[in-house]
């Protein structure tokens, strides 16, 4: 007699756990579905977060960086290319008076800017979204040109003397490869 009272509890049992399993799924299912949402909020949150800092550190006024040391970028033989400008939180390239760089002569675009400068930038956002860096201390650089020639090259806030360097070798690879392309090997 015994039986039928300890089968129909083990079916309850079944039961419960089954019930229980389906309420487990369906709730995993609504977290999921929040956690997306709440990253997708966050993602927003974090755009208007660095547009917001990056507006007011643009618009706060910058006092004019005194420039301490004038470094000549030259070709392997000896030609200058340009003369960087170094301060202590900024520095300015600018092209020798008798070479002329077209800012659409490759590597410039491709390498310079999308593979060297906008990564640095990008990386001081990220840094600022982790409360690392303030918004004003963040790599910005400007590329000044009359027409298609450049005029000169300005990086604000580029950081450590290590990326400076980076800065330095790769500014005169570039126009090393530029002036390649224009005049020859130099």
């Amino acid at each position: 007699m015994g039986e039928p009272e300890e089968e129909k509890s083990k079916e309850d049992a079944v039961k419960r756990l089954v019930g229980l399993k389906s309420y487990l799924e369906e709730r995993v299912r609504e977290l999921e579905q929040e956690t997306q949402q709440l990253k997708g909020f966050l993602e927003v949150v974090d755009e208007v977060v660095i547009t917001k800092s990056f507006q007011r550190a643009e618009i706060a006024p910058k006092p004019a960086e005194e420039y301490k040391q004038a470094i000549p970028l030259k070709t392997k033989n000896g030609v200058l290319l340009a003369v960087m400008h170094v301060g202590d939180y900024s520095t300015k390239i600018v092209p020798a008076e008798d070479v002329k760089f077209d800012a659409n002569t490759p590597p410039f675009q491709a390498f310079l800017i999308n593979r060297v400068l906008e990564p640095m930038q990008t990386q001081d956002k990220d840094a600022v979204l982790r409360g690392e860096v303030e918004p004003d201390k963040t790599l910005s650089f400007e590329v000044v040109k009359e027409e298609d020639l450049i005029k000169e090259i300005v990086i604000r806030n580029y950081g450590s003397e290590k990326r400076l360097n980076e800065i330095k070798s790769s500014v005169r690879w570039t126009l090393d490869k530029m002036y390649e392309k224009i005049h020859g090997p130099a």
